[in-house]
C-alpha cells in the first residue's frame, strides 16, 4: 500500500508436464496490477508455453497483455501473441493484435476486425455484419487467404490421426477396415449421397453470415426466419446427443480398432465413410490449435477425434446428421457444451463456416480449413 492509497501485486508461476501422447508442456508467466488512490487499476502480463512433441515437432506461443480499468467499470485493454509450429516440413509464424474498449453498455471492439455490441458481433471489416447472435459476412477473397494461411501453419499436423498415431493416445479413435491414413480422406457429396442416403441433387448449403443469418432473436435462413436462436441452438445440440445415444455408441464400440496398427480387413465395406480433417480458427486467426477429425456412418452418425495441440490431448467426438436438414452437429467427450455445427455438404468443402454453440443464448460463427497431408498443406 502506497503513502497515498495505491497498491501493487505481483505474481509468477512455472512448471512442465508429460501429456498423454509423450510431448513435453513448459510453460510460465509473471503479471502485477497497480491500484492508484482514484480507484484507478493498471494491469500487465506475460506469459509463454512451448509444446515439443515425442517426434521433435514444437509449438511455442508467447503473449503479451495490458489494461486499464476506472472505478466506473470503464475498461480499455489489449494484447499481442506470437505462434510457431516447427515440424519436418518447415515452420510457420503468426502473429496477432487484438484490442478492446468497454463501458457501462458492453460495447467492445478488437482490431482483427470486428465490434461486439450486447448483442453479438454488429460490424467487421471483411463486409457487412450481422445484428443479434454473432453472424457476420465474409467475402470469398477473405475467407481463401485465410486458409491459405492456416494451410501453411498447420504443417506439424501432417502425422496426426494416422493408425499409428491414434495407438499412442488411449482417447482415440480409429475404426477397424480403414487404412493407414484413411481418416485424411475428403469425402464428395456424390459418394455421400450415395452411401448415406441424401438426396444427390439436393444438397442443402449452410453458409453462415450469408445464407444463415442471425438477427435480432431470429436466425434466417434464405431471408425466411426459421426459428429464434435459441431454438435453432437447442436444435443443434439435439442433433448432437442423437449421436449419443446407446445405439449410436454401440456402433462406435462395436466397429473400434483393439489395435489401430494392426493391418485392415479388407473383407467387408469399412463401417465408416471419413470426411476428413479441418482446423478450426474463430475471426481472423491465421493458425489453429483445434482440429477435428471427423467420419460418418449409414446410419448417419458421426464420429472423429478432436486434438488440442497445445496441450497435446485427444478426444473422441460424438453427432450425427439431421438427415432431412441436413444439419451435422457434434461435441467433445463427455461435455455437453459447446456444441459445433456446419452443413454436411460443407463438410465436403476445403473451406466452410460453422457455428459454435456454447448455450442458447450464446452463438458464434467459426471457420473450418481443411487440411491435407505432407506438401498439400499451402493448396
Amino acid at each position: 500500500m502506497g503513502p497515498g492509497g495505491g497498491s501493487f501485486q505481483a505474481g509468477r508461476g512455472s512448471g512442465s508436464f508429460t501429456t498423454q501422447g509423450g510431448a513435453t508442456v513448459d510453460y510460465g508467466g509473471r503479471g502485477g496490477s497497480r491500484t492508484g488512490p482514484a480507484g484507478v487499476t493498471r494491469g500487465r502480463g506475460v506469459g509463454g508455453v512451448k509444446v515439443t512433441g515425442p517426434g521433435g515437432q514444437e509449438f511455442s506461443k508467447v503473449g503479451r497483455a495490458g489494461g486499464v480499468q476506472g472505478p466506473g467499470g470503464n475498461a480499455i485493454g489489449g494484447s499481442r501473441g506470437i505462434s510457431q509450429t516447427t515440424g519436418p516440413a518447415g515452420s510457420a509464424r503468426s502473429i496477432s493484435r487484438t484490442g478492446f474498449a468497454s463501458g457501462p453498455n458492453s460495447m467492445s471492439a478488437f482490431r482483427g476486425g470486428v465490434a461486439v455490441g450486447p448483442g453479438g458481433v454488429v460490424a467487421g471489416r471483411t463486409g457487412v455484419a450481422a445484428n443479434g447472435h454473432g453472424t457476420y459476412f465474409r467475402s470469398a477473397a477473405a475467407v481463401s487467404g485465410q486458409g491459405v494461411a492456416v494451410r501453411r501453419a498447420a504443417v506439424g499436423y501432417h502425422g496426426c490421426f494416422t493408425n499409428t498415431w491414434c495407438a499412442k493416445y488411449p482417447a482415440a479413435w480409429y475404426p477397424v477396415r480403414w487404412g493407414a491414413a484413411a481418416a485424411w480422406t475428403a469425402a464428395t457429396w456424390n459418394a455421400l449421397s450415395s452411401y448415406g442416403g441424401y438426396p444427390v441433387s439436393q444438397p442443402v448449403s449452410y453458409d453462415y453470415g450469408s445464407t444463415v443469418v442471425y438477427q435480432d432473436d431470429s436466425v434466417y435462413i434464405d431471408g425466411d426466419v426459421v426459428g429464434t436462436s435459441a431454438e435453432y441452438a437447442e436444435q443443434a445440440t439435439e442433433i448432437a446427443e442423437a449421436g449419443m445415444t446407446p445405439e449410436a455408441t454401440a456402433s462406435v464400440e462395436a466397429t473400434a480398432a483393439a489395435d489401430p496398427t494392426a493391418a485392415p480387413d479388407d473383407s467387408a465395406e469399412p463401417a465408416w465413410q471419413p470426411l476428413g480433417v479441418f482446423a478450426m480458427v474463430q475471426g481472423e486467426e491465421k493458425s489453429s490449435n483445434n482440429i477435428f477429425q471427423l467420419a460418418i456412418n449409414k446410419d448417419g452418425v458421426i464420429h472423429g477425434n478432436y486434438y488440442n495441440a497445445v496441450t497435446d490431448t485427444t478426444e473422441q467426438v460424438f453427432g450425427s446428421v439431421d438427415k432431412k436438414t441436413q444439419r451435422a452437429a457434434w461435441m467433445v467427450g463427455d461435455a455437453k457444451t459447446p456444441v459445433y455445427e456446419a452443413g454436411l455438404v460443407n463438410l465436403t468443402k476445403d473451406e466452410t463456416s460453422m457455428m459454435i454453440h456454447y448455450s442458447a443464448e450464446r452463438s458464434v460463427q467459426a471457420s473450418l480449413f481443411r487440411i491435407k497431408q505432407d506438401g498439400d498443406q499451402a493448396k
